[in-house]
């Protein structure tokens, strides 16, 4: 079973609070992530109303993807778990924050997809630097326009 990872750290200009609340607007990143084409939030935490649990469709190389995310929410981001999926077996990703100034935030994006797609290793690495790469330039137009 192939596994992909990227990573990739941009810095923006907005506080790390404004961020924080941007990543966790689920049902938002079909405004700003161009691969995400349906985002629902399924079931919030209780007491504090973050996404617990999210299900998604997303175009993928191959066609399109549906898949059901579980988060953990941290001060500095958040990260996630693959429930089930279509075409992925597994998938962690983490948002790490750290306040670089009072309006300028590192952000760092870490993603892993488990699958079992016959496709050369070259096109998976384009791929998911590729979805790593959109969804930090989205997250930055989101944030900075």
């Amino acid at each position: 079973m192939p596994t992909d990872s990227a990573t990739k750290t941009i810095q923006v200009d907005a506080p790390l609070e404004t961020v924080l609340t941007t990543i966790r607007d689920i049902e938002s990143q079909t405004e700003w992530i161009p691969e995400i084409l349906e985002a629902e939030v399924l079931e919030a935490e209780e007491g504090t109303g973050l996404p617990h649990t999210a299900r998604f469709k997303a175009s993928a190389t191959v066609g399109t993807d549906s898949y059901t995310l579980t988060y953990r929410h941290r001060d500095d981001g958040m990260s996630w778990t693959m429930l089930q999926g279509r075409l992925q077996t597994g998938q962690e990703g983490r948002y790490h924050l750290v306040a670089v100034g009072p309006d300028r935030t590192s952000v760092t994006y870490e993603l892993t997809i488990h699958h079992n797609l016959p496709l050369p290793g070259f096109l998976r690495n384009r791929v998911i630097k590729g979805l790593v790469d959109s969804t930090l330039t989205g997250l930055k137009k989101r944030l900075e326009s």
